[in-house]
């Protein structure tokens, strides 16, 4: 199964009794209910429903491991800092302690937990894909390269942070729907959300497309035969 590096992590460390209910009433999908040795992903976004950052939240039972985006770190911390007031959260940035990786085209039966084997942390995001991370001074070796991982993504329609996944989109358009809890009570960018989906009426969506099929400026990852791209829903 290929192994690839994926540079643009950042990971921290939420501690304090408030710290999962905090998540919950910031993001997209239902947080509350996690136990030790689960991981649940999350989707931050801006009062106009945009996405901030995506996050992989690992319960490790006295605290949080929130594995998110370096190049979105700072706004998501400017997001959430100042909303912790007197709640009781501390956040601390240890990326520089830690080497991720992902692999992909794998067979995973316990999507939604993770296990240390090897002093690797494997956190099982999606049947066919896992997050990696260990420590810096422990062996993780990686194969393959972006060209093949982009392949692959195409061919079963995932999408990425820094190409579907951006300041520019919603999670609907982004294709992260299945993040948005249809339950949740309300956190920053919720009523958006809802009412977009409560009409149907969500603008644009991902599809995977075969190229020269759209306008080139819609592409969001190029491929060799097959892109994805963000466009509007002719189906509204």
């Amino acid at each position: 199964m290929p192994r690839v590096a994926y540079d643009d992590s950042a990971l921290t460390v939420w501690q304090g009794s408030d710290a999962l209910k905090f998540i919950d009433g910031l993001s997209s999908n239902k947080m509350l209910d996690m136990v030790k040795g689960e991981l649940c992903q999350t989707v931050f976004t801006s009062s106009q429903a945009k996405i901030i950052d995506l996050a992989t939240v690992f319960h490790m039972g006295d605290f949080l491991a929130v594995h998110s985006h370096r190049s979105k770190l700072t706004a998501l911390l400017n997001h959430v800092t100042p909303r912790i007031l007197n709640q009781d959260v501390a956040i601390l940035d240890v990326t520089s302690r830690n080497q991720f990786c992902i692999e992909y085209d794998c067979s995973n039966s316990v999507v939604g937990r993770f296990e240390l084997k090897d002093d690797i942390t494997y956190g099982y995001v999606a049947e066919g894909f896992s997050l990696l991370i260990a420590s810096v001074d422990v062996e993780c070796t990686c194969v393959g390269g972006i060209i093949e991982f982009n392949e692959w993504r195409i061919e079963n329609q995932i999408p990425w942070n820094g190409y579907e996944i951006s300041e520019k989109q919603h999670p609907l358009s982004a294709g992260l729907a299945h993040l948005v809890h249809p339950n949740k009570g309300c956190y920053i960018g919720q009523e958006i959300l809802a009412r977009m989906i409560s009409r149907g009426r969500q603008g644009k969506i991902l599809l995977r497309i075969e190229n020269g099929d759209i306008d080139d400026k819609f592409v969001t990852t190029h491929g060799e035969k097959y892109s994805l791209a963000i466009i509007r829903d002719t189906r509204q």
